[in-house]
């Protein structure tokens, strides 16, 4: 999880705005402006529909593994439901980067270069490299980083899972695992499946191993007990 101060300071591009509705408190940040009014009913578009679907299939939030396919859910439902078959835990797990992606989205027919930060997981389509501050906790042992993202000329996603804090569940004992991924909901789920791996040392070894071999992921950082696990399209700054 990016710590929310640490990470909103940092203005990415030229215009920015926050909206929130519920659980989700989103942070916009635009090469153009964009309308917050336009901006916060897509979010609340997105929540609803997941909220709606989550009252009627109630297995959709609390099942920790895959669950079936539904045609009659709407997209985002089902693009969450896809990402568990690659994780291997449950769909609701990536329901932060679902609405980030979905909001970033919609938005790119009005901008050129769009972040949304949905609770530390992140959205981006940008057109030049950017640096993004690291929450790794607050245990004196540790100490906060940020990371040079290079551009790309598609979207792709950024998520993190610590053992420690944050809201979603954790099994493992990673002070943080950061993933980078082609898909802000893959990213999301990949996060918290690779986090929960982590119980000892060796284990950061064999995440990195996995990340190697699977190509929906581009690049991962695991903090581990003082010491940086690293991997990929991505550098720590100076």
């Amino acid at each position: 999880m990016y710590e929310e101060r640490f990470y909103r300071n940092s203005v990415f591009s030229k215009f920015s705005i926050e909206v929130s509705f519920k659980e989700s408190d989103l942070f916009i940040s635009t090469d153009t402006k964009i309308s917050k009014e336009n901006t916060q009913d897509l979010l609340q578009k997105y929540y609803n529909q997941i909220e709606d679907y989550t009252k009627k299939n109630p297995h959709f939030l609390s099942s920790l593994s895959p669950i079936e396919e539904d045609e009659s859910a709407p997209a985002i439902v089902n693009d969450m439901i896809q990402s568990s078959y690659l994780t291997g835990i449950g769909p609701f797990s990536a329901v932060a980067g679902a609405i980030a992606q979905y909001v970033g989205n919609d938005i790119l027919s009005a901008a050129n270069e769009v972040i949304v930060e949905n609770g530390g997981d992140i959205f981006l389509k940008i057109n030049e490299d950017k640096r993004i501050g690291i929450y790794l906790g607050e245990r004196p042992s540790l100490k906060n980083i940020a990371l040079e993202i290079k551009a790309r000329d598609y979207p792709f996603g950024i998520a993190s899972s610590s053992a420690y804090f944050g809201h979603s569940l954790n099994l493992g004992r990673a002070d943080l695992v950061t993933v980078i991924a082609k898909d802000a909901i893959i990213a999301d789920g990949f996060a918290t499946s690779l986090s929960n791996r982590v119980q000892k040392e060796t284990d950061a070894n064999a995440v990195i191993k996995f990340a190697k071999d699977n190509p929906c992921i581009e690049a991962i950082l695991i903090s581990f007990e003082g010491k940086l696990f690293l991997w990929g399209d991505l550098k720590i700054a100076d």
